[in-house]
């Protein structure tokens, strides 16, 4: 009796395996290749949008970026000098 429930004739197994628009169900196979290839066409088209920069700009940015580094490196010299004679002096008192 047990066995007689178990037993699923193909008819039946033919309707549990279609799907609801009642197509029979496909098995999705990896379509990694088609995806790679789409993916670097993409990014070609995107890279010719970008718009860069030209020489001078680069330089004139660069030369920006040091300054300020400077600046910066000198505030940070000074004031951990200042902070530095600071302990030395209430430490002597």
């Amino acid at each position: 009796m047990a066995d007689e429930k178990n037993t699923v004739t193909k008819s039946e197994e033919a309707k549990v395996t279609k799907q609801k628009s009642g197509k029979p169900a496909k098995k999705k196979e990896p379509r990694f290749r088609p995806a790679v290839i789409k993916f670097f066409r993409d990014f070609k088209g995107e890279f010719k949008k970008i718009n860069w920069p030209t020489r001078q700009t680069v330089l004139r940015n660069t030369l920006a970026t040091l300054a300020m580094c400077a600046v910066v490196g000198t505030f940070v010299i000074l004031f951990d000098l200042g902070l530095s004679a600071l302990v030395k002096l209430m430490l002597s008192l």
